[in-house]
């Protein structure tokens, strides 16, 4: 009886050992699965388990029919995403503390938000229909791109490490630049906006293209 119990508790131990080694991952967007089985299937089996996913670091999923990015929290260990020519209208990212880069453009954005990102230090999100956009605990963010977009206003002031600014092409009047120590270049040609309309702290040797005189 004895032996019987301790094979069946050995048996349980294993299965779930097996079972854990083998959770099948579930996407939200059929697309982004199905380009992530692609690459990324090492076991060949038709579906990502979670140790396939572990493994992942970088992800580059362009123009692969994505409407969703939810599914970028499946991947907490990716340090870089690309997800650019994609239809994704909106895009929020939190629980990726891996992530130093993420790039969507040309995906139609409406709306992103990032949270929670410590690792972020490049942005790119040119070339959509941004109208809104935050940014709250992303202090390493030191490139950010929201060039060809149609965002009114940005807020800045948190990104101490923030070096190449481009938000060309907007309807942006006035920005503060003045808690941006560290800022060496800014492209703001093609909004309404003057350079008397920037707000400049101490630091005077920031380069500044496109300004209206």
């Amino acid at each position: 009886m004895m032996k019987i119990k301790i094979f069946a508790t050995f048996s349980l131990i294993i299965s779930g050992f097996f079972l854990f080694r083998a959770q099948k991952l579930n996407f939200k967007d059929p697309n982004f699965e199905k380009a992530v089985l692609e690459n990324f299937d090492l076991n060949k089996n038709g579906s990502l388990e979670k140790l396939e996913a572990d493994m992942i670091t970088n992800l580059f999923l362009v123009q692969k029919g994505i409407t969703s990015a939810d599914d970028m929290l499946l991947f907490s260990n990716a340090k870089m995403i690309v997800l650019d020519d994609n239809t994704i209208p909106n895009v929020s990212i939190m629980g990726l503390p891996q992530l130093e880069l993420f790039s969507c453009t040309g995906c139609k954005i409406s709306s992103f938000r990032a949270e929670g990102l410590k690792s972020l230090a490049s942005l790119y999100l040119d070339n959509n229909l941004l109208e809104n956009i935050s940014l709250k605990e992303t202090p390493r963010i030191d490139q950010l791109t929201l060039s060809l977009n149609q965002l009114k206003a940005v807020d800045i002031t948190p990104l101490k490490n923030l070096r190449k600014l481009n938000v060309e092409h907007n309807k942006i009047q006035k920005l503060d630049i003045s808690k941006n120590p560290a800022l060496q270049t800014l492209n703001i040609g093609g909004n309404p906006m003057k350079e008397s309309d920037i707000k400049k702290g101490v630091k005077t040797d920031i380069t500044i293209f496109g300004a209206e005189q």
